[in-house]
């Protein structure tokens, strides 16, 4: 199967089924509208299409100068361990390089071996606030 790598922003239902089909939005609880607004807002994306939908995507939240967070990387669950996460991560990763950018990306424990393998490595406590 082909699978097709973009920067051009998904359609609004499209990038919601994908947030939905992974739980993301069982966190978020976000309307697809705000869910739209953080991809127009992302320094750089990634989307990969196959079998006519949404199946992986990843993108960068960055100042554009020094720091670049890559975010967002998922894949769904029927596409996992064809090296489409993997190629993902590299296209994000390669921008940044190309532009200077210190890229740093934020994972869960259990995916960290996972993240290593493609060139990244622990370097950092990440903390997030709860509420």
């Amino acid at each position: 199967m082909a699978y097709h790598f973009t920067t051009n922003l998904p359609t609004e239902a499209d990038l919601f089924g994908f947030y939905e089909q992974l739980d993301w939005n069982d966190f978020l609880k976000l309307p697809s509208e705000q869910l739209m607004k953080a991809m127009q807002q992302s320094y750089f994306s990634i989307y990969v299409y196959g079998d006519g939908q949404l199946i992986a995507m990843g993108r960068v939240v960055s100042d554009g100068v020094i720091n670049a967070y890559i975010c967002g990387l998922g894949v769904l669950p029927d596409y996992r361990g064809l090296g489409i996460g993997a190629a993902v991560l590299k296209r994000l990763n390669d921008h940044c390089a190309e532009q200077n950018l210190h890229a740093q990306f934020f994972c869960e424990e259990h995916l960290e071996e996972y993240y290593e393998r493609q060139g990244f490595e622990r370097f950092a406590v990440g903390m997030k606030h709860v509420k």
